[in-house]
């Protein structure tokens, strides 16, 4: 039973570094850059992969031990990620008619996307 409560928080730890990755590196970034939202996506898909890169040579082991919860955690994570954002973006359209909470959705999804993807990969589990 101790097992799967340590799994459980494990689980969630991870779960929301992953989705919680994109909010602050979506304002450090400008909404005109690239102009096409497919070429947004890509970006934001290889800067997830590459965070995800650089947090292996900081923290190679996965936090989520259990094979469930990880492959859970690769098909939720992105689409949490990208409804937050989503919601963000909502909450921000209001004072900025020029942010489009859409484009912030699909943005999100390919960031965490990609950062799972690659932790799910090459993370070693416990």
């Amino acid at each position: 039973m101790e097992d799967l409560i340590i799994a459980i928080l494990q689980g969630i730890f991870e779960f929301l570094m992953e989705v919680f990755g994109y909010s602050p590196i979506d304002w450090l970034f400008p909404n005109e850059w690239p102009k096409s939202l497919i070429g947004k996506c890509v970006a934001w898909f290889i800067i997830g992969c590459g965070l995800a890169c650089v947090s292996m040579l900081f923290l190679n082991r996965t936090w989520i031990s259990h094979p469930v919860l990880r492959i859970l955690n690769l098909i939720s994570a992105p689409f949490i990620s990208a409804i937050i954002s989503q919601a963000i973006a909502r909450r921000r359209n209001q004072n900025n008619p020029d942010i489009i909470p859409r484009n912030h959705f699909w943005q999100a999804f390919w960031f965490t996307l990609g950062i799972v993807t690659v932790r799910f990969t090459y993370a070693v589990r416990y």
